[in-house]
């Protein structure tokens, strides 16, 4: 049996001694601590009950049946259990986080903050385990809800408060990893202490001190009390802004960032307050656009087919790459993307007027037991008139619409005029759809999104806008937070030229002797001059930059490391230039960087099967089926049997439909992906959105628009 000392502090909270507060339940708790470590939770919640027949009300014993009826299942009875010991004992700090992880599952987990905060407040003396494990597990169910910056706050605390707690070390890792996670959001938080020479600086400290030590509601509370003395203090308005998005408060966190910004502060500062505000700040219905599905039913099957094979205004797709899933439900035959003109013989020299737009994405289903065969098209609501007359000159009376469009989705109108999706003729050549993209990309940033009205600009477009003092800098941060969702280091000159049409300031040169106690902001490392930092100073940056994915950094900080001798032998040159190959959009560069990568590893002996997975993926997406074919042989001759490699190898062959779940071929591996037809971009994160996904720091991922 487990050996409970009398002299520890009691486990239910009562800030006692085991000795002076139940020292006739020791051998009990220490069979408690045995049936809980087993898995006993059942028989372990029949045991305690018991024991409260003769120990009624004693906090360890409490805490703990309550413990165990929400781990099984039972909120409503724990809940039940904790506000009757609480109406009894309403300041026991154990009983409290106990009850935060019950509301929170019952109400959300919003709910559980304001008994955990009380839990800290209350624990004066010594703070319990219990209470630290609380605010841990909140973090992962905030992070669960979507509720991004409430759950790192949560896991910083608990991993301040216990070091050793490796599952909140892992939380924060995988938050300052994913690449759905905004880099404004992972900037480094710290509660600043007061300017010297104030009258209130003694409060303020004060307050920041009740903050550092978890008890924020106290905290934020304190700091606005003082805002009537300490009003144009930037600091006061800072933290209160931190403060507040730990505690879940978007509004108040909101109201923060922008007086923050209408301070006296640095251009700089003002633009990423108002950024921040922006991504936290819910969206405004007006500035949505719908996506919808149409239902159409088949009337003719093997004209629809015949007619989606052969009739160039549709293209197909292989839906088992497109990540679509169907559950239990039959796949369907076919899809395409019917386009918005016939797809021209040749891609050769095409101008970017006649590369065609894709409406809609079609899945064709054949005829169920309790069905008909049907179609379901998915596309933006804008799009609805123009997919109808393409659907009709193409399909005819084969195919009947079935109701009205319904909507599946919504996307940031912002994030509508600044993506499209479009087919290339397959032999388009790799430099020509560069040229295209470059010219695309242009056309969207400095024409379309300057012309989209927007709520956030009361209606106005961004150029009318930034002609407003009063919107100027709204406008400067949602030029902010797009160029950061870029990685294309071609995209600088872009945005310098889209602040100077739109008469914004150019954004400062980072310097590192103004940057604080915490370096330089992630959301600033890009603008660092790489010619300005020692060698230790450029190693240090670029992996600070990897770690939290921030894009334009990498490449900026990474190609500078790789230009400087002195560090060969001191880096590792190969990692460098694969993660300046997983940036590059210039296919024929990108190779480069991995034939680079390739040489390094070979000289610091190392295996190349990292960077021959690499080109093997990135031949795959270009369409290269012999330079395909010879990597697949290299891999299997040389590579398959190191760890990892096989597993890697069948998660790139499925991943691109050439493999099913079974690792036998599919229809599709015959076929290699036309490089030529660029995927739409990707789903975004916003506040309302859930969690984001963990993946790696700099792989290429979807645009991130701030969405009103």
């Amino acid at each position: 049996m487990t050996s409970i000392d009398p002299y520890s502090y009691c486990p239910g909270g009562t800030g006692k001694k085991i000795k002076f507060c139940c020292s006739d339940l020791v051998g009990e708790l220490g069979k408690i601590q045995d049936m809980l470590s087993g898995g006993q939770r059942a028989a372990c919640l029949e045991h305690i009950e018991s024991l409260e027949k003769k120990h009624a009300d004693r906090a360890c014993l409490v805490t703990t049946k309550a413990l165990l009826q929400s781990a099984l299942g039972a909120q409503d009875q724990a809940a039940a259990t904790l506000d009757g010991f609480l109406a009894k004992q309403p300041n026991n700090p154990v009983a409290l986080a106990e009850l935060s992880l019950v509301e929170a599952v019952r109400h959300g987990p919003l709910a559980g903050i304001q008994p955990l905060q009380k839990a800290l407040e209350l624990s004066e003396d010594a703070l319990s385990g219990r209470v630290v494990a609380s605010i841990a597990r909140l973090g992962e169910m905030l992070l669960m809800q979507g509720q991004i910056t409430a759950a790192r706050g949560h896991f910083m605390l608990a991993y301040s408060l216990n070091p050793q707690d490796e599952a909140s070390l892992q939380s924060l890792a995988r938050f300052f990893a994913s690449p759905s996670v905004p880099l404004l959001l992972k900037n480094e938080q710290m509660l600043a202490a007061a300017p010297d020479g104030v009258g209130w600086k003694a409060e303020f400290d004060a307050a920041v001190d009740e903050g550092r030590r978890g008890r924020w509601w106290r905290a934020a509370d304190r700091l606005k009390s003082l805002a009537a003395q300490a009003g144009d203090s930037p600091a006061l308005w800072r933290n209160l802004a931190t403060l507040r998005s730990w505690l879940g408060d978007a509004a108040g966190t909101v109201a923060a960032l922008r007086k923050l910004a209408a301070l006296d502060v640095p251009f700089d500062d003002a633009v990423e307050a108002e950024a921040l505000a922006q991504l936290l700040a819910p969206r405004g219905h007006e500035d949505l656009v719908d996506e919808v599905r149409v239902d159409f039913d088949v009337r003719d099957f093997d004209q629809v087919t015949e007619t989606l094979a052969s009739d160039r205004r549709a293209a197909a797709f292989a839906w088992e790459s497109a990540g679509i899933d169907f559950g239990d439900q039959p796949p369907p035959r076919a899809a395409y993307y019917l386009l918005d003109r016939p797809l021209p013989s040749t891609g050769v020299d095409i101008r970017l007027p006649d590369v065609p737009k894709i409406l809609a994405r079609l899945l064709l289903f054949g005829r169920q037991t309790d069905r008909e065969a049907r179609i379901e098209a998915y596309l933006r609501r804008p799009d609805v008139e123009a997919f109808r007359t393409a659907i009709a000159a193409l399909a005819g009376d084969a195919v009947a619409a079935r109701g009205e469009p319904e909507k599946v989705d919504d996307i940031p109108a912002a994030e509508a005029a600044l993506s499209w999706s479009w087919r290339l003729p397959d032999d388009t050549p790799q430099e020509h759809i560069r040229a295209l993209i470059g010219e695309q990309r242009r056309a969207a940033v400095l024409e379309r999104w300057t012309v989209q009205p927007s709520t956030r600009f009361d209606g106005r477009t961004p150029t009318d806008a930034a002609a407003d003092p009063k919107l100027r800098i709204a406008v400067a941060a949602q030029v902010l937070l797009i160029e950061l969702s870029f990685s294309q280091s071609a995209t600088l000159t872009l945005f310098a030229e889209l602040r100077s049409k739109l008469g914004l300031p150019q954004p400062t040169t980072a310097d590192l002797k103004t940057a604080g106690m915490l370096g330089v902001a992630y959301s600033r490392l890009h603008r660092l001059d790489p010619q300005s930092l020692n060698d230790e100073e450029l190693t240090s940056y670029f992996q600070r930059a990897l770690q939290v994915g921030a894009r334009l950094a990498v490449r900026t900080l990474g190609q500078a490391l790789v230009a400087r001798p002195g560090l060969k032998g001191k880096i590792d040159l190969a990692s460098v230039y694969g993660h300046l190959s997983d940036l590059e959009e210039n296919g024929d560069e990108a190779i480069r960087y991995l034939d680079l990568a390739r040489k390094a590893a070979e000289e610091q002996k190392q295996s190349t099967a990292p960077w021959d997975l690499e080109e093997l993926e990135l031949r795959l997406r270009r369409g290269e089926p012999r330079e395909f074919a010879r990597l697949m042989d290299h891999i299997q001759q040389h590579h398959v049997r190191e760890p990892g490699v096989a597993r890697a190898l069948m998660e790139i062959l499925y991943a691109a439909g050439i493999v099913g779940p079974d690792g036998r071929p599919t229809g599709a591996a015959a076929a290699m992906p036309a490089a030529a037809e660029p995927a739409e971009t990707g789903k975004l994160w916003t506040p309302d959105s859930g969690p984001a996904p963990t993946g790696g720091t700099t792989g290429k991922s979807g645009l991130w628009v701030p969405g009103d």
